[in-house]
């Protein structure tokens, strides 16, 4: 009866000190998914732009949406981007991350479009850098 005890004992001493390590690796934050419309130059070409987005500081994943509206003026493209938010602002950290992507060569304008996969506006207007 002792040998069980001591296996229920080492057990729950493993899962202390594995809970614990776990606790110290957790991201303090989730990551945010924002899908976005972007606007870009007619030369912009969009796996490069991509790749720029996924260099920017906090943004972990990018990936595109939709395929490539090509017009006369340039380009709309749908794109997610999953960044780790530098604030409890919600409404903060989306207008800070559609701010970087719009400072990259080639994008004229960012419209995000939704927020975890459901779509979203500020005071009733869509949120457009």
């Amino acid at each position: 009866m002792s040998d069980i005890l001591d296996v229920r004992e080492f057990t729950r001493m493993l899962k202390s000190v594995v809970l614990k390590e776990y606790e110290e690796t957790r991201l303090d934050k989730s990551l945010m998914d924002v899908t976005c419309l972007l606007s870009i130059d007619k030369s912009a070409h969009v796996p490069d732009t991509l790749t720029r987005i996924r260099v920017l500081p906090t943004v972990s994943v990018v990936g595109q949406r939709s395929p490539v509206n090509r017009k006369e003026s340039g380009a709309i493209v749908e794109v997610y981007v999953k960044f780790l938010p530098n604030s409890s602002d919600t409404y903060k950290n989306i207008l800070n991350i559609a701010k970087l992507i719009k400072t990259l060569p080639g994008i004229k304008v960012v419209k995000v479009v939704a927020l975890g996969g459901k779509e979203i506006s500020y005071k009733g207007k869509p949120i457009v850098v």
